[in-house]
This record gives C-alpha cells, sequence and structure tokens, in this order.
C-alpha cells in the first residue's frame, strides 16, 4: 500500500466533505495528531482503522488505498431470504 496515495485521498475526502481532521478523529476514535500523520503519509495504519476512516468520509476502502479510482462506496448486499419450512 502506497501510504502517500492513502494520505492524499483521506485529504482529499476530508476536505470535501468539509470536516476537520479533529472531527474526523472524533467520530472514527482516533487520535487527531494520528490522523495528520496518516494524511501525509507517515503513519501505517491498522485495517479496522482504515475502514472507520472510509465509512466516516463516505467512500470505499479499495479507494483509499488506490485499488481503484472510484470512491462509490459498496452498495450494502441484501440479506438472501431464507424460506420457510413446509410441512
Amino acid at each position: 500500500m502506497d501510504m502517500h496515495t492513502l494520505g492524499k485521498r483521506l485529504r482529499e475526502r476530508r476536505e470535501r466533505a468539509g470536516f476537520t481532521q479533529t472531527e474526523v478523529a472524533k467520530q472514527t476514535g482516533i487520535i487527531q495528531r494520528d490522523l495528520s500523520l496518516l494524511e501525509r503519509g507517515k503513519k501505517h495504519a491498522w485495517v479496522d482503522t482504515l475502514v472507520r476512516l472510509a465509512e466516516a468520509l463516505e467512500c470505499s476502502l479499495d479507494y483509499l488505498v488506490g485499488l481503484t479510482n472510484d470512491p462509490t462506496p459498496p452498495r450494502k448486499r441484501p440479506r438472501p431470504r431464507t424460506t420457510a419450512p413446509v410441512g
């Protein structure tokens, strides 16, 4: 994972949403300093942290880490229906 791509995309999505680093940090439960380091590509993050950031910034995790250029989050799949037993 390219940390500079991650940092750039984090900052772009945060600014586009009109959030400060402090607001995103509070919403995701991470430290503002760590978010600043992430945005500058100076820190690695755990997957659960990246998932929380993607949810807060309303984008896909794949977009944040540079696997796609489409920031659209995936749609939630409906649960498969289970049929009632007959008889």
